[in-house]
């Protein structure tokens, strides 16, 4: 079948296509194309803001469409079914409501049949604790928590009961990286296994990455995939993000990626960071509760004799009914 397209590097196209599904315009029925490295993703319209052409596809059918279809659990329970899970390799991780636990079994098998991909489905009970873990118990296939997760090219070892990553911010790992020039210096102040450092040390020219994390499962994880992709400007440290940062050479960006209080590693960021550096700090937040952040983080250089101006914040996903998770961009003069 022929329809409008999209072609995007291979290292890009992850990235372009999440965009398009959020947006719907994302054409079902057509399997996106591959010719060398160009990726070709078919689209519902040109009013895009990527350039659109025509390419011929392969007609893709799913004659399931979700794993609702095929989950038991009686009529009255199935509004109850998550709508969603996260996928890390191999692994579903999905979040069951309290009805619905004397079905786990069924949920799981569902899973399992409709997703070709995942070996194991484990019931999260949420994230808890000083290093954000989740809280896992293996409810379908072997009794395993640790897998290979791949994105943009890359791959990462990962143990999600014992260190946290989540695949829904692979696209703002990529935003973030787009934007790091050459010859920055990084600090990623809560790197976890590595998925923004290693990221941007491949595919971005920095001077180093430092990447620190204070969970030593976590960091045994951070050193294992700086080896596997060969990121050698990556520099792993263990210990206390506030106290590592000022070891370090002064940074061009910080990365901020703990949205469960990120503040105090902000004010020992911010004596650090060079002049028009820039920092991803990131929040979870009522949407009431944006300007006051956005306040907040320039209270905070101000009384470190610093200016700190947002550049952009953006949406990056819902966490709750009423609250999301928000990126600020911040300048530091």
């Amino acid at each position: 079948m022929r329809s409008l397209a999209v072609a995007v590097s291979k290292d890009n196209a992850e990235a372009v296509r999440q965009e398009l599904l959020a947006q719907g315009v994302l054409r079902k029925g057509a399997a996106i194309a591959r010719v060398g490295d160009t990726v070709y993703l078919p689209v519902t319209t040109a009013a895009i803001r990527h350039s659109t052409i025509e390419h011929d596809f392969r007609e893709s059918f799913t004659p399931i469409r979700s794993y609702k279809d095929v989950a038991r659990v009686p009529s009255h329970l199935k509004g109850s079914l998550p709508t969603s899970f996260d996928v890390v390799g191999d692994i579903a991780i999905v979040k069951i409501p309290d009805e619905l636990h004397e079905y786990e079994a069924e949920i799981a098998v569902a899973i399992l049949r409709v997703n070709g991909s995942v070996k194991v489905v484990a019931a999260d009970a949420g994230v808890m604790g000083t290093f954000r873990v989740r809280q896992l118990r293996v409810i379908a296939g072997p009794d395993r928590t640790q897998t290979v997760h791949r994105e943009f090219g890359l791959s990462y070892t990962v143990d999600v009961a014992k260190a946290y990553f989540s695949p829904r911010l692979g696209s703002e790992r990529m935003r973030v990286a787009e934007q790091v020039r050459p010859g920055e210096v990084v600090v990623d102040m809560f790197a976890g296994v590595g998925p923004y450092a290693v990221l941007i040390a491949r595919r971005r020219q920095p001077r180093v990455v430092y990447a620190f994390d204070a969970n030593p499962e976590a960091f045994h994880f951070l050193e294992e995939n700086a080896r596997r992709n060969r990121a050698t400007l990556v520099e792993p440290r263990l210990g206390d993000a506030k106290e590592l940062v000022e070891e370090a050479d002064p940074p061009d960006r910080v990365i901020l990626d703990y949205p469960h209080g990120a503040d105090a590693a902000y004010r020992a960021a911010l004596p650090r960071i060079r002049s028009g550096g820039i920092v991803h700090y990131y929040a979870i937040l009522e949407t009431a509760e944006r300007e006051e952040c956005a306040n907040n983080l320039s209270v905070a250089a101000r009384a470190l004799d610093r200016e700190a101006e947002v550049l952009r914040w953006r949406e990056v996903h819902g966490w709750s009914p009423v609250q999301k998770l928000y990126a600020f961009d911040v300048r530091i003069v």
